[in-house]
C-alpha cells in the first residue's frame, strides 16, 4: 500500500466482513459522504488505506506506521489527525503530514520550529525511512547506486511509487517528482533545476 493509487482504490472496493462470534458475513462500502474532510483522497494522501473492521466500518491503517484510526468526524483532518497521532513514530506523519505547520498564512515555508527544517537531520531521517522501510527502494540494491536512498534523503527526497518497484521520489516542498534514476545520476544535481533550493 506504499502507492497512492493503491491506498486510494482501497476505498472504491466492496470488502466482505466476518462477526468473529456469529461468522455472519456482511458486505461494506466506505460509509462516508465526500462532503467530510475525510474523503478517500485525503485519507489516501496522508498515507492511509482502508482497512474495515466488523465494529468499525470507517476504520483505516497508515501504510508506513501501521496505525490505525476510526470514527472520522465531519470536521477531521486526515492530515492533522495522522501528524498529531503519530509524528514521532511515522515519518509520512512527519514529513507529509506536518507540512502545513511550516507554512504561514499565504503558503510560503518558514519553519518556525527549528527540528522540522528541511535541511535539519530529523526531517532527513524522516525522508530516508520512506526509502528504507521494507527495503522498497530499488536503487540500495546496487552497490554505489548514485540515487541511493540516503542520498535522495539528503537532497530533500521521499519515496513516492506510482506503481510496485517504480523509483518516483518527490520533494514535497516544491512538488518536483523525478524518476528513472541511472547509476551516475546524482540527486542533488538533479534537484538543482528544482525553485525550492534550501541545501
Amino acid at each position: 500500500m506504499q502507492v497512492y493509487k493503491s491506498r486510494l482504490d482501497s476505498f472504491s472496493r466492496q470488502k466482505r466482513l466476518k462477526q468473529s462470534t456469529t461468522k455472519r458475513s456482511v458486505a461494506v462500502k466506505w460509509p462516508h459522504a465526500e462532503d467530510i474532510l475525510a474523503t478517500p483522497d485525503t485519507l489516501a494522501e496522508a498515507g492511509f488505506f482502508w482497512a474495515p473492521t466488523y465494529d468499525d466500518r470507517d476504520n483505516v491503517a497508515c501504510f508506513l506506521c501501521g496505525k490505525e484510526l476510526a470514527g472520522w468526524e465531519p470536521d477531521d483532518d486526515p492530515h492533522v489527525v495522522h501528524y498529531d497521532k503519530c509524528r514521532d513514530v511515522c515519518a509520512w506523519a512527519a514529513v507529509r503530514c506536518g507540512l502545513s505547520l511550516d507554512q504561514d498564512q499565504f503558503g510560503s515555508y518558514v519553519f518556525k520550529d527549528a527540528s522540522r527544517h528541511p535541511a535539519g537531520k530529523t526531517m532527513e531521517k524522516a525522508r530516508l525511512t520512506t526509502f528504507k522501510t521494507n527495503d522498497w527502494w530499488p536503487h540500495d540494491s546496487a552497490k554505489g547506486h548514485g540515487a541511493s536512498s540516503t542520498k535522495m534523503a539528503k537532497a530533500g527526497f521521499v519515496y513516492t511509487p506510482t506503481s510496485p518497484g517504480d523509483d518516483t521520489a518527490t520533494c514535497l516542498y516544491c512538488g518536483v517528482s523525478l524518476n528513472g534514476w541511472e547509476e551516475d545520476d546524482n540527486p542533488v544535481y538533479a534537484y538543482t533545476l528544482s525553485p525550492f533550493l534550501y541545501h
